[in-house]
């Protein structure tokens, strides 16, 4: 079956298991995802199947909406509840006009050093391997986005951080920059991935409903608004991969007719258009 799924993903669950687990229940091997959640962590999962594998470069990937907790006074050397405490110090009282200051002082572009905990790789390995070997390897730091930040305290050293941000954000490694600000520790206990771009966790299937009879959802409602979709009359020359002419300026665009996206198309030198990737 082809077809694009949002999945709630729950804690405790690798975004690989998700997979795993959808491929035993659809009985097929062609199943991938957009972008990976840690296990600990929980919420939305774009997972696209057969065909539709083939779109997973030209899907929703930025302003991405996470909802976390943290808890100040605290470190770990995996930046979260689930490493090993490596420094405590007494926690002060914040007001919410100190909160919202530095929430505001973070917003657009941010540096960030990915955690020695995490999947990037260095030297075609992964951090987390060299940490698990006691190894400390140097990162250079990332730029990414933070389109939209909130903090509010819940209770005790306990507050709740609301962040919408481009793709490949540690929300850990922000929560602990935001802390660093206030002049605390703080590692992070517990995150849910509730939204990318237009779409809402609130339209994905728990993972232990999901079944053959469960709807996907369009591919025009998954597409990354950073590539133009553009209408063609007579799909023959695209789906035959011809060149052709568009009046457009973009260097990407997704070709369309009768809601079914055909290919991707990239701008050359000569100005026609040219096939980067069959859809259909």
């Amino acid at each position: 079956m082809d077809a694009i799924y949002l999945i709630n993903k729950p804690q405790g669950m690798t975004s690989f298991d998700v997979i795993a687990k959808m491929r035993k229940v659809l009985q097929m091997k062609k199943i991938g995802h957009t972008g990976t959640l840690d296990p600990e962590a929980g919420g939305l999962l774009i997972v696209l199947t057969g065909k539709f594998t083939k779109c997973i470069p030209y899907c929703v990937k930025d302003h991405k909406h996470y909802i976390a907790q943290f808890e100040l006074g605290k470190a770990s050397d995996t930046e979260d509840a689930f490493g090993q405490i490596i420094q405590e110090r007494k926690a002060h009282k914040h007001t919410a006009l100190e909160l919202n200051e530095i929430c505001s002082s973070m917003k657009g572009r941010y540096l960030q050093i990915p955690p020695m905990y995490s999947a990037k790789k260095i030297k075609g390995k992964k951090l987390y391997e060299y940490a698990r070997e006691g190894k400390k390897m140097e990162r250079k730091t990332v730029e990414v986005e933070i389109s939209d930040l909130s903090v509010r305290h819940l209770h005790d050293d306990i507050y709740e951080m609301e962040a919408v941000v481009s793709s490949g954000t540690y929300i850990r490694t922000l929560i602990v920059d935001f802390a660093k600000k206030l002049g605390e520790l703080a590692l992070m206990t517990s995150l849910k991935r509730v939204g990318i771009e237009h779409l809402s966790l609130n339209q994905s299937v728990p993972l232990a409903d999901f079944d053959k009879t469960t709807k996907g959802i369009r591919l025009f409602d998954c597409v990354n608004p950073a590539y133009p979709l553009v209408e063609v009359k007579n799909p023959t020359p695209i789906l035959q991969g011809k060149k052709i002419a568009l009046d457009r300026n973009e260097e990407i665009v997704l070709l369309y007719h009768q809601q079914d996206i055909l290919a991707a198309y990239q701008k050359e030198n000569s100005g026609l258009y040219c096939c980067l990737r069959g859809l259909f």
